[in-house]
């Protein structure tokens, strides 16, 4: 299957990435990574009932953790060698609106966060509803130009509710997590 060429905002929003701006999220993810390796590292590794190092709990994120800040430093060397380290020419003003999907984003995973907490309803049904509105979201204009939003929905509400079961089944029955 080709690809579809880049529409015009999508062009605009690929040269507005910065080479310094890599940079930077570089050395974020770095520490991002390195806290998750440190905590994980600090985590019980429950040698008082012989477990195995491969069973301690802070394995996986450890290990995560450590592949986090691994992609963080490629990312600062590859950032580095496209000119991140050059002083910067002239700002740019920061415009919100440019942003709404991250804005969306922190706003929606709080919402989502908050209900998970203080809500009674099953786990499976909130992700199922996180999940559609923000396929919904993302989708909502380039369905709404081909006269696919009906159809865009509902491939959004199958999403959801197969990502909704699936993630309860993995957690609840593979991992033996109690989700609330």
């Amino acid at each position: 299957m080709a690809d579809a060429a880049p529409t015009p905002q999508e062009e605009t929003a690929a040269e507005q990435l910065t080479p310094r701006a890599d940079f930077w999220s570089g050395l974020l993810w770095i520490a991002f990574g390195l806290a998750i390796a440190v905590i994980s590292w600090n985590m019980d590794r429950l040698e008082r009932f012989q477990a195995s190092i491969y069973t301690a709990p802070g394995l996986v994120p450890g290990l995560l953790g450590l592949c986090i800040a691994l992609m963080g430093g490629l990312l600062v060397l590859r950032a580095a060698k496209a000119g991140g380290l050059k002083p910067v020419q002239q700002r740019q003003p920061l415009v919100l609106a440019e942003h709404w999907r991250l804005i969306f984003s922190l706003l929606w995973s709080l919402v989502y966060a908050l209900v998970i907490v203080a809500s009674a309803l099953p786990f499976w049904l909130v992700t199922a509803v996180y999940v559609a509105v923000f396929v919904v979201a993302f989708q909502y204009a380039e369905r709404q130009a081909k006269g696919q939003l009906p159809r865009g929905i509902m491939v959004a509400i199958v999403h959801g509710l197969i990502s909704g079961a699936l993630i309860q089944y993995v957690f609840e029955e593979l991992f033996l997590v109690r989700l609330p």
